[in-house]
């Protein structure tokens, strides 16, 4: 069997299956969601510029609720944008 990717034997090697491809190298595969900027199946680059704002603006509030605030235990109720 041969990497779908870079087309070397995959037996010996680490090798994935990749669903709707075949087998591959685990390093090949993440090199094309790198390359592609694809994460959790979600294609970021097919964004438009709406979209892509959106979902920086979701990642950075999800961020934000994530980071300790001083003299706070409890950070469910106050999530700031920036």
């Amino acid at each position: 069997m041969r990497c779908n990717y870079c087309e070397k034997p995959v037996l010996d090697a680490s090798p994935i299956t990749v669903p709707g491809i075949g087998p591959a190298h685990a390093v090949c595969y993440q090199t094309r969601l790198i390359s592609e900027r694809i994460f959790k199946g979600l294609n970021i680059a097919q964004l438009d510029d709406i979209q892509f704002n959106e979902l920086s603006d979701l990642v950075l509030m999800e961020r934000n609720s994530r980071l300790p605030t001083a003299g706070s235990i409890d950070n469910t109720f106050g999530i700031e944008l920036f």
